[in-house]
């Protein structure tokens, strides 16, 4: 089904980008994402870990060497490689090499970025759309966000 929207998303990302108030879009998608993610278990579908790369800082790093007692060089010998762009690095493999029958083997001291992961519970929604709508085909949660939103906006505009 999610391919078959990709069109009707980059409308909705130019509605988006001109909506006047970012702090009430804010609280709705926050308000969507509390609702949308209560109900999902990411544990039965894992795709972010299956089709995303994290970014891993160099404060990650650290955390999960100690964690795995390596130093940070070994680790990142071991499991990454650098990004293009930033300094920072990602993991040397697909799935994610933490990923382990569903879940993530380093959960307690998991990288910032899939922490935070669908990344829907941060402000300035309206900005970060690009990335949003490359994720929604893989997340669950970003994808009944975004179908949520657009009915709830359509009855602002109707």
């Amino acid at each position: 089904m999610a391919p078959k929207k990709e069109n009707e998303n980059w409308k909705f990302r130019t509605f988006i980008k001109g909506y006047e108030d970012n702090e009430k879009l804010d609280a709705i998608v926050h308000r969507l994402n509390n609702e949308i993610s209560s109900k999902i278990d990411c544990t039965t579908c894992a795709n972010c870990c299956k089709e995303i790369h994290p970014t891993f800082t160099q404060k990650d790093i650290t955390k999960i060497a100690n964690h795995f007692e390596v130093t940070p060089s070994q680790f990142i010998d071991q499991y990454l490689v650098p990004d293009l762009i930033g300094g920072d690095f990602s993991p040397n493999e697909s799935p994610c090499p933490f990923l382990k029958n569903n879940t993530c083997s380093i959960y307690d001291v998991q990288p910032d970025s899939c922490r935070s992961y669908p990344h829907l519970h941060k402000d300035d929604f309206a900005y970060r759309m690009m990335g949003l709508i490359v994720n929604y085909e893989v997340c669950p949660i970003i994808f009944n966000v975004f179908e949520r939103l657009k009915k709830e906006l359509r009855k602002v505009r109707a």
